[in-house]
């Protein structure tokens, strides 16, 4: 794809997820009229500003890109005839969104419908008023600048966003944060993993390890990443352009990515 394809493609996602953000911010504002209701138990919620931030991005790719096809967490999946498909979270984070927390965001992404590559991806982060995106060959920008991960390899030094992943790998959750905490500086736990992804991109956080995800819950955020210098992968080793199928997602500037994965792996018992 030309990176004139792929600059439409970014501006696309722009739009979609500045018009998810601003429905979620309008019902942000009256959130004791939202209905609340609980999926697969009380840690997984979903609200009417999930499903109304969902329609107005799906309202803005149906009318700049009809052709193309859309998977979005609420919605579930729409055909296509291109060979783009989009992979939207509208509210990524609802836990923290209805407790009126920051750490939420919108996320939209693009990639190749046959083969998964990423095209182009947007985090907005609406309470921060930020929005960080990249698109294939063309880098990750953030509040007007270039963002560029620092190549620096000292463990002791690194700040690591985690979170403790599906039901079964909670229970793991312990052994990662006793293998992780005496050789980090510190790990950081927030509510939404596209959120996370964005902050490693822009040097906001040092690297992540975000287990137990959805292909719309990380595929913006690792656009994210690599287009800023980093390398994404999971347990098993690297992805290349596109996010770990596992759903186990190990973001790191290049000297961090394999001892990292080492540490972690041992919390998991799996051989890295």
């Amino acid at each position: 794809m030309r990176d004139t394809e792929l600059d439409d493609l970014l501006g696309v996602a722009v739009r979609a997820a500045q018009a998810g953000a601003r429905v979620a911010l309008g019902w942000r504002a009256r959130a004791d009229r939202l209905l609340v209701e609980e999926k697969a138990g009380p840690a997984d919620l979903v609200s009417q500003a999930d499903r109304d931030a969902e329609g107005a991005i799906r309202e803005v790719l149906a009318q700049l890109r009809p052709d193309d096809a859309v998977l979005g967490e609420e919605q579930g999946a729409a055909a296509g005839r291109s060979d783009v498909r989009w992979l939207v979270d509208p509210i990524d984070g609802t836990t923290s969104y209805l407790y009126g927390r920051s750490d939420w965001s919108v996320s939209v992404a693009a990639c190749e419908a046959s083969g998964g590559r990423l095209l182009a991806g947007v985090v907005a982060e609406p309470m921060l008023d930020r929005i960080t995106e990249a698109r294939l060959r063309g880098g990750t920008r953030s509040a007007g600048a270039r963002a560029r991960m620092p190549a620096h390899d000292d463990l002791s030094r690194t700040l690591v966003e985690v979170n403790l992943g599906r039901p079964e790998q909670r229970l793991q959750a312990g052994d990662m944060v006793a293998a992780l905490a005496p050789r980090v500086r510190d790990l950081r736990r927030g509510g939404s993993a596209a959120a996370a992804l964005a902050r490693v991109a822009t040097g906001r956080a040092d690297a992540a390890w975000l287990p137990g995800l959805q292909p719309w819950d990380c595929a913006a955020g690792v656009l994210l990443v690599l287009e800023a210098g980093g390398v994404v992968g999971d347990l098993s080793g690297r992805s290349g352009g596109t996010w770990p199928r596992s759903g186990d997602v190990l973001a790191a500037p290049e000297p961090l990515f394999e001892p990292l994965r080492g540490l972690v792996a041992g919390a998991y018992l799996v051989s890295p």
